[in-house]
């Protein structure tokens, strides 16, 4: 990956955000009206089969702030603040070290860890338990629609996956997660009465590489067809593909988009329906396939948001005994790392309160599968109480990535064997309550 950033692509953008500015400023203001809302969360994890902490503790606030300037121009504005107690990914590898026979190794190499300055909050820094996680400016021009700052971007009909996503993030097993905001404008230009182009560019937190992207969606019938292109500055890559969604006695998706690096172009593929059933308020079932080109027909198994959380220790001398740790992971990485899943889910609303939930997906390579079921109870329209569960299955009985063997997780590091076992749950459980405002 080249690590080569261009100063002209931060230059761009922030001229880009200056004018728009300055065209707010110069914008004819009429009186302000504003509004606030949000909820307030507490939310408790429960790890089965795990070694050290098996709970988390999470309590969250989300705050929207919106105020209107006329009738042409809106400002919204998301905090995202919380604080976290108990297990965390970091701690439990390095005490799983340090208590094997490899921590002998650790010390004679003058390695220390990184440590968070207040442990119990795991908070070393402000923007470890705040931040804006939502700050644009809505404008509604006669020809475009302007959206300008940190937003959520997510383009894609598929379910779970979506390939021809600029910015791609998986949710699915994580219900309570919002999707993070990255720092774009967006233009929405109508063509005709059922054609649209957007247009998009952008950049990531540091704002030293630059991202652009354009989605043209055609009505045809009954379907959908959007052209999708992309281009990454930071991995030097770009992704075409085409979105299909439309109704033919049963709802239907095709998303498919290959990513162009240096490496040649790899395709990822998403084909699904879904139908609703007249039971209860609603019920809906979706059945999906998914091919992950970039992926491998064998692999271990998956760190997830696991690996992302997780620094390896300084060592003496810069040499770390469990090799290099400064490979900067790649933002777009597949969230898979094999190659054919099947996805299953059902949505069921018993009544106006009431409805649940099951996320079923598939490694169709190697039998092991990951169900999430979830429960919740909106009594009001003020408080919510739910309730999910990560269940790991292995139907091969041979482990995998989405449930792995005892032997997928032992660490050999220079000759010396470490179970890892008792970092990885063997279920996780989850309740949490919202009081909405």
């Amino acid at each position: 990956m080249s690590t080569h950033r261009p100063p002209i692509a931060s230059r761009a953008l922030w001229s880009a955000l200056v004018a728009a500015v300055f065209a707010i400023a110069s914008w004819p203001m009429t009186a302000t009206a504003g509004s606030t809302d949000g909820f307030l969360e507490f939310r408790a994890h429960g790890h089965a089969g795990v070694d050290g902490k098996a709970w988390e503790l999470v309590e969250r606030a989300r705050p929207t702030f919106s105020g209107s300037f006329g009738e042409r121009v809106t400002l919204n504005t998301t905090l995202e603040i919380g604080l976290h107690q108990g297990r965390t990914a970091q701690q439990e590898l390095k005490r799983t070290l340090e208590e094997s026979k490899f921590g002998p190794v650790l010390d004679a190499a003058g390695c220390t860890w990184p440590e968070q300055n207040n442990q119990a909050l795991s908070i070393s820094r402000a923007t470890d338990y705040m931040q804006v996680d939502r700050l644009f400016l809505d404008i509604y021009l006669p020809q475009v629609d302007l959206r300008i700052g940190r937003q959520a971007l997510n383009w894609g009909s598929a379910q779970i996956i979506n390939p021809t996503a600029p910015f791609p993030q998986v949710l699915a097993t994580e219900p309570w997660r919002p999707r993070a905001g990255v720092n774009a404008i967006r233009a929405t230009i109508p063509l005709g009465e059922s054609h649209q182009t957007q247009l998009v560019i952008g950049a990531r937190d540091d704002f030293k590489a630059l991202r652009v992207a354009s989605r043209t969606t055609f009505g045809v019938g009954l379907a959908d067809i959007s052209l999708v292109g992309a281009w990454r500055q930071e991995t030097e890559d770009g992704i075409v593909g085409v979105d299909i969604r439309g109704t033919f006695g049963v709802g239907y998706w095709l998303e498919a988009a290959a990513r162009i690096d240096g490496d040649g172009a790899h395709e990822s593929i998403v084909a699904g329906i879904d139908y609703s059933f007249p039971v209860g308020e609603q019920l809906v079932v979706t059945l999906q396939y998914h091919r992950n080109g970039e992926g491998s027909a064998s692999v271990g198994p998956a760190g997830g948001s696991f690996n992302g959380a997780i620094r390896g220790p300084t060592c003496a001398g810069g040499v770390s005994p469990l090799g290099s740790t400064d490979a900067e992971p790649d933002p777009f990485a597949p969230f898979f790392r094999g190659l054919d899943y099947g996805i299953a889910a059902i949505s069921f609303a018993a009544t106006e309160e009431l409805s649940m939930s099951g996320l079923w997906l598939q490694n169709l390579r190697d039998a092991t599968a990951l169900a999430v079921p979830t429960l919740a109870w909106v009594p009001n329209g003020w408080f919510e109480l739910a309730a999910a569960a990560q269940l790991p299955v292995d139907l091969g009985g041979d482990g995998g990535e989405l449930s792995p063997s005892p032997d997928d997780l032992v660490l050999d590091a220079n000759g010396t064997k470490v179970d890892l076992s008792g970092l990885v749950p063997a279920a996780t459980f989850i309740v949490w309550t919202r009081l909405h405002y």
